[in-house]
């Protein structure tokens, strides 16, 4: 198997994890919030909530992956090791974005409709970390891939 077909397979996993974990730490932080029975959160499904996250999020997480996530990731590789910090930044505010859509999709009808006082910039920051989680990831990932080529050869 190519080392490209590994690296962005085990970053595919990263990136899907990621996503999980941070819808996750959403829920935690402000989904607990809402108290209407019309919410089925984690006090409602208890750690079922957990593989429910997983495997709503997943496929779409996958679908984002492979169109918008991998190409950037490849053509910000191609540029070269000392992109570092631009790739940081840059999956960092993608994030952020993403963050803020989750937010909306998941919560804005009860805020609209019930009054909940929630915060979307805790969305912002989680999934910020999560872009740069996993551009950190990625980093290490391709300096061990490429350490690995230059031993063996």
């Amino acid at each position: 198997m190519s080392q490209f077909a590994k690296h962005y397979g085990a970053m595919w996993i990263v990136f899907v994890l990621c996503v999980s974990i941070g819808a996750f730490g959403l829920e935690m932080m402000e989904g607990t919030k809402i108290k209407t029975t019309e919410y089925y959160g984690l006090q409602n499904l208890g750690y079922i909530y957990i593989a429910v996250i997983f495997l709503s999020i997943s496929p779409p997480a996958t679908a984002l992956y492979f169109l918008m996530v991998l190409p950037l990731s490849v053509l910000l590789r191609k540029a070269g090791s000392m992109i570092f910090w631009i790739r940081s930044v840059v999956f960092s505010i993608l994030g952020a974005a993403g963050g803020k859509w989750v937010f909306q999709k998941q919560y804005s009808h009860f805020i609209e409709g019930y009054g909940y006082e929630l915060n979307d910039l805790t969305a912002i920051i989680i999934f910020g970390i999560c872009g740069l989680v996993y551009s950190i990831i990625d980093g290490f990932l391709a300096e061990k891939a490429s350490a690995v080529i230059h031993e063996s050869n």
